[in-house]
């Protein structure tokens, strides 16, 4: 038995199969949207157990700062520029001043927390609690 031939769609068909593209393409969109405002309340949250024994703004400031330079060295392959560390902590206090967060890595290496391989150039510490 030959199947018959589907007669071409009409303009209603066509019509209605563009708005179920259109639709489908802006669910895509919109999971999308969710799922990256998903990641950012996880990265809020995780920042939030970080901070909750800080009391002072500058405090706060700092303990976030800290933690995306660890971060950004923890996931690097080779040592940072201060440069490369000074933008990525920018994203968490956007008024930081150079001056101030060079003040911040040297602190941070006295703490142990990371170190200076050569002029400018920093990696983290491997630590283990």
């Amino acid at each position: 038995m030959p199947e018959e031939a589907q007669p071409p769609p009409t303009y209603y068909e066509r019509r209605l199969q563009q708005e179920i593209e259109t639709i489908e393409l802006k669910l895509k969109e919109l999971t999308a949207e969710r799922d990256a405002l998903k990641r950012q309340l996880i990265k809020a949250r995780w920042d939030n157990h970080h901070l909750r024994d800080v009391n002072r703004k500058n405090s706060a400031s700092r303990v976030m700062i800290e933690q995306r330079v660890l971060g950004a060295l923890e996931q690097a392959t080779k040592p940072m520029t201060s440069r490369q560390l000074f933008e990525i902590a920018r994203l968490a206090n956007f008024e930081l001043k150079e001056n101030t967060f060079r003040t911040q890595l040297h602190r941070m290496k006295e703490k142990g927390l990371i170190e200076n391989v050569s002029r400018g150039r920093w990696r983290g510490l491997k630590t283990t609690i």
